[in-house]
């Protein structure tokens, strides 16, 4: 049994419910997965050349979303640089946008309206044809007409978003829910997909983050193997069958319920009840938060006590969380790396003088000695660190923002 301390400040308690709620769900708490992943993710965007793309994924409920807004916020205040003439050119170093569904098919209307909504989520439509008079010294006789971009052909809009990226000198863009890009049922609309944000990327000095489910990782794969192609971020799920990873999701079920502002939040524990949370969330951490901002607000409304009990009521149904966890069982299968060994034994039976000494391999170099336990690194999932040599913070200098 673990007792829980009360984090929030103490004077919380005599406010509103709707201030209660509100600190909740606006508390971001870090856990073990999430800061690695993040801390990948600076390294891919950093170390990432043009052209190249960087894929976040991760199973339904994971947390993606977090990484994303705090990609934004630590990403987002750049200073301006001048331009050509000296002055202090307009930037926006971090743009967020959210893929469109896509009814299954990809095609040049599917692009016109995402392309349309990073123009505005830019705050540009023409920005090539724009010229900045002060408002003391004119005024309009005529109103400007609107020029809707969704209204403009592909081609205008791809130029137009390429000007923008430029001009703006924009460093990052972030394309949520971006498993819609990629639909398993339409082959060449993936292609279209994968050339079109490849071509953003190449023209521009900006690096483009994809942040999808397992659905883009199982059509990356499937689809001349880009996911591996590229720089990958794996945001899993926290296993409970494995004694550390449950721990670490335990302390972060607690750390969320230390900060519930109410008179009726748990105080203590136990070991079942925290299994039997982490099984019916599958180990997300984001379906977690969800499930306890639900219970707290249901809480606050009717003045129940929060028990374990309490809280299973607002876990996903279990026909749900079956689902979340054969996705999420074959998303890890899709991503999780190979042995070193295994390399070497396709190897040796492609030569088989290799293994036994004989035939005509003086000339070859010998296979690199690994190190550790069987496998040693090479056995993490694609898009994890290697505690022992990457730390998961700190470890590198001043990032690219």
């Amino acid at each position: 049994m673990q007792y829980i301390e009360s984090k929030f400040p103490p004077e919380l308690l005599s406010d509103a419910s709707e201030k209660k709620l509100d600190y909740f769900k606006k508390k971001i708490v870090s856990h073990p997965h999430l800061v690695q992943s993040y801390n990948l993710a600076l390294d891919c965007i950093e170390f990432s050349e043009k052209g190249e793309l960087v894929w976040i994924v991760g199973p339904a409920g994971v947390g993606t979303t977090q990484i994303v807004r705090r990609l934004w916020k630590d990403t987002s205040n750049a200073p301006s640089e001048p331009d050509e003439d000296g002055m202090a050119a307009p930037t926006t170093a971090t743009v967020v946008v959210d893929a469109p569904d896509n009814a299954e098919r990809i095609n040049t209307q599917y692009w016109i309206r995402l392309l349309g909504d990073l123009l505005h989520a830019h705050g540009d439509v023409l920005i090539d044809r724009k010229i900045y008079v002060p408002p003391s010294q004119f005024t309009l006789t005529h109103p400007i007409p609107y020029a809707d971009p969704r209204n403009r052909n592909f081609d205008t809009l791809k130029h137009a978003a390429i000007s923008m990226l430029k001009h703006r000198q924009t460093q990052l863009l972030l394309i949520n829910q971006a498993d819609r890009l990629f639909p398993e049922s339409h082959p060449s609309g993936c292609l279209q997909s994968l050339q079109i944000l490849r071509d953003l990327a190449a023209q521009t000095d900006t690096r483009i983050v994809l942040i999808g489910s397992y659905q883009l990782a199982r059509t990356a794969c499937t689809r001349n193997n880009w996911l591996h192609r590229q720089h990958t971020v794996h945001l899993r799920r926290y296993d409970p069958t494995d004694s550390d990873e449950f721990n670490a999701y335990a302390r972060t079920l607690i750390n969320l319920l230390a900060h519930m502002p109410t008179e009726q939040r748990m105080e203590t524990l136990s070991l079942e009840g925290a299994k039997k949370i982490c099984i019916s969330t599958v180990g997300c951490i984001g379906t977690l938060k969800r499930t306890l901002t639900r219970a707290f607000q249901h809480a606050l409304r009717t003045g129940e006590k929060m028990t374990e009990d309490f809280i299973l009521q607002f876990t996903p149904y279990n026909t749900v969380a079956r689902e979340i966890a054969r996705d999420a069982m074959h998303g890890e299968r899709l991503l999780l790396d190979v042995s070193l060994d295994d390399v070497r034994s396709v190897l040796n039976a492609t030569n088989p003088g290799a293994s036994s000494g004989t035939g005509n391999s003086s000339n070859r170099s010998a296979p690199k000695k690994t190190t550790g336990t069987q496998g040693g690194f090479n056995q993490r999932r694609i898009g994890e660190r290697n505690s022992s040599r990457d730390p998961a913070g700190g470890a590198y200098g001043p990032r690219r923002t």
